[in-house]
């Protein structure tokens, strides 16, 4: 291309680059690279029907020559015992092939009658055909190699005598002795001693009709290329001639039928910015050309003019469209944010736990996606874990994406096994599907204390699991049907033991499927090596380590689909630290304190707790779920959790009230003076003062954004 525009060129350079100029080199280059391709196509043929004549020339003389031969003379004798011998030597005297002492072994042979006769028999042959060679030998299949019996060859430098050897490829030994009788037999290799040969033959038997040698017959493929010399030389003159015609007369066919038109279209364009300058509006440049070429020059100049009609109410609409596609934007970041806040990503999720760990990403393709992941306690001993991936991408896919994730958690809370959770899901969306879309989901229920997992595959990729003395492997689950594909869908269970300190990674198929600029796929392998390479990293490190290897292998390739993944690290429970741990969330209301007392009372009763501290329990759960209900969260609600623990020695009960709402420290207040009457001392701050005298232990932090106030009682 020209470094200038065509606008500061002179005469010279503008015919140079001009339209006709190029279409004249183009033909030119399309007539040659036609004519050259037309040369390989038709060299091939030419040497492929040369190479095919000279392998049945060689195969019809082998042929020949082993029925005369067999006729005339039994080779099967001087065969066998030359193979006899070879075979009878130790492996250290055959490496000695060529030498006096190797050749004394078949010495005698040379001066049997037989071995002259055939000796001779095939020098007749030779020299009556154009082969390259034609000698009589057999095939050690063990050793890869061709063992000689007779040989016509007069050079000293080139003969083969009965014993000698020399390696062949396997595939040659293979093709020769596994030979059915049908077609042609020879094979085509090259050596340095002898060049590009064809050999060719059929096999000599013996009087019990075994096959004991071949009759072989060599061609030398180097004359080939003689043959081609001048074919190549007439055709090389035919086409240059051939391709200046061709030239000639295209370029003045596209002279009159392409670039006068498209000039007159350029000079149509330049009287229209003009008068556009000058505000003139009512001028028709383009439907004055009158073009009728029939063909897309005469479409472009009635596009030209559709589209001169059409630009003065383009301008007009332009401000409209602009301010369209910014309410699109302003909604479409709200929808990328609302999706954001649907998924889990507040990180450490449980910091409170100390027996697993888990991260998870998810980046969108679009503005907004179609994949989702999800994890949350079922109760206090069971994890759920969710990977899916939803058809289509935008805002579609992530409307039935919040659907599919919102039921997927409602149906687990209610205690089903991942089985009828998928089922249940399923039947529902089925239910109300009329764009027919769908998710793939991979499900799974994680005993904490006992390290169980238990999981359903509706369609969704393979997980990656790392047990703590192993690397990440792919566990090739059963698959169902996607989640709304078929109504009455049944899905299978399976159960993994995780051992402590086993990881599970799962994915949806844009971390495999991810390209680069050439379209070649990132990959399962690729994956599982960025994992086993960042196995003893935490889960977060292990997904920024994915994250960064497909980053660098798709470069500067658009990212083509949702990237979304998960890491949960089990790290279980340690024997001499463990404790009975239960709890619940709910929401943080008034109502709520009678559901949260009775479910610390339930764990109590298991203790055989006292009458005396269970009484100074409940009073203080009134008084501290009662403050988060009134003003953690006002004038808004929230959620909030009351975890029980037991501790064995000596036994004890710890209660923890964890809220998302304002920090606040009810213990930082100054203690109120019971000394006075009620109606001297300061309102507030008793019922918090009667929890730290009955109490045991009272704490309080702030930590990931949580309030959490513990209480401890020695029961």
């Amino acid at each position: 291309m020209p470094e200038k525009s065509i606008r500061d060129m002179n005469r010279l350079e503008r015919q140079h680059y001009s339209l006709a100029a190029r279409t004249f080199r183009a033909t030119v280059m399309g007539a040659i690279l036609l004519g050259l391709a037309a040369l390989v196509f038709g060299l091939g043929l030419y040497a492929y029907a040369l190479g095919e004549q000279c392998v049945a020339e060689a195969f019809n003389l082998s042929r020949t020559t082993a029925a005369l031969m067999e006729q005339t003379v039994d080779v099967g004798p001087l065969a066998e015992e030359v193979i006899t011998r070879y075979r009878a030597l130790p492996e250290e005297r055959r490496q000695e092939m060529g030498t006096d002492a190797y050749r004394a072994a078949f010495a005698d042979i040379t001066e049997r009658e037989d071995y002259r006769y055939v000796r001779e028999f095939l020098a007749a042959f030779r020299e009556t055909s154009e082969v390259y060679d034609i000698y009589l030998a057999a095939y050690d299949r063990e050793n890869c190699a061709i063992v000689y019996i007779a040989d016509p060859e007069e050079d000293e430098a080139y003969v083969c005598l009965p014993g000698d050897w020399e390696s062949v490829p396997e595939r040659e030994v293979n093709k020769f002795l596994s030979w059915d009788g049908s077609g042609r037999l020879y094979d085509i290799g090259s050596t340095e001693k002898y060049g590009w040969l064809a050999t060719s033959g059929v096999p000599i038997k013996n009087a019990e009709g075994e096959e004991v040698a071949f009759v072989l017959a060599d061609v030398s493929l180097t004359s080939i290329a003689g043959r081609m010399k001048s074919f190549l030389l007439r055709y090389a003159i035919t086409m240059f001639v051939l391709v200046n015609l061709v030239a000639v007369f295209m370029t003045r066919h596209m002279k009159k039928t392409l670039v006068a038109p498209i000039n007159r279209i350029a000079e149509a364009a330049k009287e229209y910015i003009r008068d556009k300058q000058e505000g003139k509006t009512d001028i028709d440049h383009f439907s004055n050309l009158k073009i009728a070429t029939g063909d897309e020059v005469e479409n472009l100049a009635l596009l030209m003019a559709d589209m001169e009609k059409g630009l003065s109410d383009y301008e007009e609409n332009l401000t409209k469209i602009t301010a369209e596609k910014e309410r699109v934007g302003t909604e479409l970041a709200l929808a990328t944010r609302i999706q954001a806040d649907m998924l889990p990503n507040i990180f450490p999720a449980f910091p409170e736990r100390p027996d697993f760990d888990v991260y998870a990403s998810m980046t969108p393709a679009k503005e907004v996606g179609g994949d989702f992941y999800d994890f949350f306690l079922v109760d206090d001993e069971h994890l759920a874990l969710v990977m899916a991936d939803v058809s289509g991408k935008g805002v579609p896919a992530a409307l039935f994406m919040m659907i599919s994730k919102i039921l997927v958690q409602n149906y687990a809370m209610m205690g089903r096994s991942p089985k009828e959770v998928l089922e249940a899901v399923n039947a529902q969306i089925c239910a109300n599907n009329r764009e027919e879309m769908f998710v793939t989901v991979w499900f799974g229920i994680l005993d904490l204390t006992t390290g169980t997992l238990t999981a359903a595959n509706a369609g969704h990729e393979y997980p990656v699991l790392k047990q703590p003395d192993g690397d990440f492997e792919l566990i090739k689950d059963k698959h169902g049907f996607v989640i709304g594909g078929m109504e009455g869908a049944r899905y299978k269970e399976y159960e993994l033991k995780l051992d402590p300190g086993a990881k599970l990674f799962l994915y949806t198929d844009g971390v495999a499927e991810a390209t680069d600029s050439a379209d070649a796929l990132f990959g399962t392998a690729r994956m599982l090596e960025t994992l086993r390479a960042a196995q003893n990293e935490e889960p977060k490190e292990i997904l920024e380590a994915v994250d960064r290897a497909v980053a660098r292998f798709v470069g500067d390739a658009p990212q083509f689909d949702d990237l979304t993944m998960l890491c949960m690290h089990y790290i279980g429970k340690e024997p001499g630290n463990m404790k009975d741990t239960k709890e619940m969330t709910v929401e943080a209301t008034v109502e709520n304190i009678t559901a949260v007392t009775d479910f610390v009372n339930a764990e109590l009763e298991r203790l055989d707790c006292p009458l005396k501290a269970q009484m100074q329990i409940d009073v203080a759960i009134d008084e501290l779920f009662g403050n988060i209900a009134q003003y953690a969260y006002h004038p808004e609600t929230g959620s909030a959790t009351v975890r029980v623990e037991v501790e064995k020695e000596p036994l004890a009960v710890v209660i923890s009230f964890i809220d998302n709402g304002k920090p606040y420290d009810p213990l930082a207040a100054d203690d109120p003076d019971v000394t006075l009457s009620a109606e001297e001392r300061k309102a507030g701050g008793l019922g918090v003062f009667l929890v730290k005298k009955t109490m045991d232990a009272v704490s309080y932090e702030y930590k990931d954004g949580k309030n959490i106030l513990k209480i401890k009682k020695n029961i």
